[in-house]
C-alpha cells in the first residue's frame, strides 16, 4: 500500500494527502511553487491547504507580504487529523441526532391524532389495558380528564395522586360542561390532610363539580362517558406498595360500573353535611 492510500485511512483525501506530502519535501513553500511538484491547479491548491490547516497538518504565515506554507510534523499531524475527523463524526452524529429528534416532534403530533381519532373505537377485540407505571397512569388520568365530553364520574381515595392546592387538572373537565361528580374517601386521613381535602373539593364546586365525600371506597374508579372505565387495585401479592390501574374500553361495562358509583353517591354526604356533623361521622357505626 504507497504512502498516499494509509494517508486516506487517518481522514485525508488523496488530493489533501498529496500536498502534505509535497510540504514534507522542504521547511516551506508558497501555493505556485506547490502547483509545480503536484497535480493540484492554481485555483484548487489555496482550498486544500486551507483544509490542511483547519485539520492541523499545515501552519500559514506570511513572509514579505507573501503566504507561506509550512507542514506540521508528522507526529502531531497524525494526531491532530484524527482527532480533527473524530470531532467530525461526532459533530454529524449530534446533528443526525437532532434531525431525529425533530422528526420524532413532528410524528409525534401525527400519531397523537391517529390515537385520539380512533381511542372510542370498539370494532377491535383488545379492548383491556393494563398499566403499572405511575407516570403512565397519571398520563391517562388526564386524557380521561381531557377527552370526556358529557359525563365524568369520579372515586377518589388515598394514596392521593392530585395536589389539593392546584386544581388546574380538575377545573379542564369541568370548564367544559361536562357532568362532574366525584366521591372522596376520608379514611385514615390525619385532621390536616382531611381539611386540605375539604377545601379542595369546596374549591372544585366552586367551579362546577358535584361532590360527595364518603369514610370508605372500594377502589379508585373513572367512568368517562358511559364507554371507557379505568380503576386502581392495590397489589396483594407484593410486598412494595405498588398500584396496578386497568383500563376498559368497553360501553356496557362501564354502564354497569355506574351503577356502582350511584350507590355509593346515595350513601355519600355532601361536605355542607359533613362539616356541619363532623364530630358524629368521622367514624362510621359499623
Amino acid at each position: 500500500m504507497d504512502i498516499i492510500n494509509k494517508l486516506k485511512q487517518i481522514g485525508l483525501p488523496s488530493r489533501e494527502a498529496e500536498v502534505y506530502l509535497a510540504l514534507l519535501q522542504k521547511s516551506e513553500f508558497t501555493a505556485p511553487e506547490l502547483t509545480k511538484i503536484t497535480k493540484v491547479t492554481r485555483t484548487k491548491i489555496y482550498e486544500l491547504l486551507q483544509n490542511l490547516i483547519r485539520k492541523g497538518a499545515c501552519n500559514e504565515s506570511y513572509r514579505n507580504g507573501q503566504k507561506i506554507f509550512k507542514a506540521i510534523k508528522p507526529k502531531l499531524a497524525i494526531q491532530n487529523i484524527i482527532s480533527n475527523y473524530e470531532n467530525e463524526i461526532e459533530q454529524k452524529k449530534k446533528n443526525e441526532i437532532e434531525q431525529m429528534k425533530q422528526a420524532g416532534i413532528s410524528i409525534e403530533k401525527e400519531l397523537d391524532s391517529l390515537h385520539e381519532n380512533n381511542i372510542n373505537n370498539n370494532e377491535s377485540l383488545d379492548y383491556i389495558e393494563v398499566l403499572t407505571d405511575k407516570e403512565q397512569i397519571r398520563d391517562r388520568y388526564l386524557k380521561f380528564i381531557k377527552n370526556s365530553k358529557k359525563e365524568l364520574l369520579v372515586f377518589t381515595k388515598p394514596p392521593y395522586s392530585i395536589n389539593f392546592g392546584n386544581i388546574n387538572d380538575e377545573s379542564d373537565s369541568i370548564k367544559k360542561n361536562v357532568i362532574n361528580r366525584s366521591i372522596y374517601e376520608y379514611k385514615d386521613l390525619t385532621p390536616e390532610d382531611l381539611n386540605n381535602l375539604i377545601k379542595f373539593i369546596e374549591s372544585c364546586q366552586l367551579i362546577g363539580e358535584e361532590a360527595k365525600i364518603i369514610y370508605e371506597l372500594p377502589m379508585k374508579l373513572i367512568i368517562s362517558d358511559e364507554t371507557i372505565t379505568m380503576f386502581a387495585l392495590n397489589d396483594r401479592i407484593s410486598l412494595k406498595p405498588s398500584i396496578t390501574s386497568i383500563i376498559i374500553d368497553h360501553p356496557t361495562y362501564a354502564k354497569a360500573q355506574k351503577k356502582i358509583f350511584e350507590s355509593y353517591w346515595k350513601e355519600g354526604i355532601t361536605i355542607k353535611e359533613f362539616k356541619k356533623n363532623k364530630k358524629n361521622i368521622l367514624i362510621p357505626n359499623k
